[in-house]
């Protein structure tokens, strides 16, 4: 009796686990936001549903190159070399300078924790290899 009821927990659990809602890019664009750094003081607040509806864009994006990659021919170790680079790219990219055309004196800068350009960078190359494997 015992093994039966585990079977039947097993059976559900195995069934709820691959009916998920969302695609896989929706599910690294989730993952990021979820486990990104966040910070709330001041007047600064952070809201992971906008932050989540932002980035989706992006893990589509990536998604959609990767299947175009596979179609075109483009060999796995090929693929694996592209998904580095764009980890490689956001671990150089952690801090950035801009500045307004107009007033070289009006400048921000555009931070990002290295954990956080480490996640983003691992996920977005995870939803372009979902794509390129017809992960969906």
């Amino acid at each position: 009796m015992n093994g039966k009821i585990m079977a039947v927990v097993m059976g559900i659990a195995l069934l709820s686990g691959c009916s998920s809602t969302k695609t896989a890019p929706e599910r690294h664009a989730y993952y990021f936001v979820s486990h990104k750094s966040t910070f709330v003081g001041g007047n600064f607040t952070s809201n992971q549903q906008q932050n989540y509806r932002l980035n989706v864009p992006q893990f589509r994006e990536l998604y959609e190159q990767g299947k175009t990659d596979r179609k075109a021919g483009r060999i796995a170790s090929e693929a694996s070399q592209y998904a580095q680079s764009i980890r490689d790219q956001l671990k150089k990219s952690v801090k950035t300078n801009h500045s307004f055309s107009g007033n070289a004196n009006d400048k921000w800068s555009s931070d990002m924790e290295m954990k956080d350009a480490i996640l983003f960078g691992n996920e977005l190359a995870a939803s372009y290899l979902d794509g390129y494997n017809g992960v969906q």
